[in-house]
């Protein structure tokens, strides 16, 4: 997975609710079994910047779980199904919003040692493409205001 972050936006990954971009998994095949669920739910939580620990800057792109701690996103597609959905995946924009608002100033991060083989890879990966076909629409829009912005 290529990440695309302008190295001028770069930061280290922070407990603000400004700097996370709530991302709806609407299209997910199993969407429907979060519950409760809002009508654009169910979410997980990204945000791109870099681990403050990190001496090389790597952009990276980092969900925030239940703990109100911070994984890689390809840390993520290696947990087991169940833990993914427990841990990170949110019914309703409340309660990410709860989630966010009792946060520490520091961001925390799960320290984790990468499994040697993933359940599943990021391809075939049900949850990977709901998040893949949010960017894409994400980036749509960005261009259709661009253009907007031209004209």
């Amino acid at each position: 997975m290529k990440v695309s972050m302008s190295n001028v936006n770069l930061h280290t990954i922070t407990n603000n609710f400004q700097d996370v971009r709530l991302v709806s998994l609407r299209s997910w095949r199993q969407a429907g079994e979060i519950s409760p669920r809002d009508q654009g739910g169910p979410y997980v939580v990204l945000q791109e910047g870099y681990d403050p620990k990190d001496m090389k800057m790597i952009p990276t792109e980092f969900l925030i779980g239940r703990s109100g701690k911070w994984i890689p996103l390809a840390q993520f597609y290696q947990l087991p199904v169940p833990e993914r959905r427990e841990e990170f995946i949110f019914g309703t924009a409340a309660e990410v919003m709860r989630m966010m608002s009792d946060l520490p100033t520091k961001a925390a991060f799960l320290a984790r040692k990468p499994r040697e083989k993933s359940e599943t890879t990021p391809e075939e990966d049900e949850i990977a493409a709901a998040i893949q076909a949010w960017k894409n629409e994400s980036r749509s829009f960005r261009s259709d205001e661009s253009r907007e912005d031209e004209l």
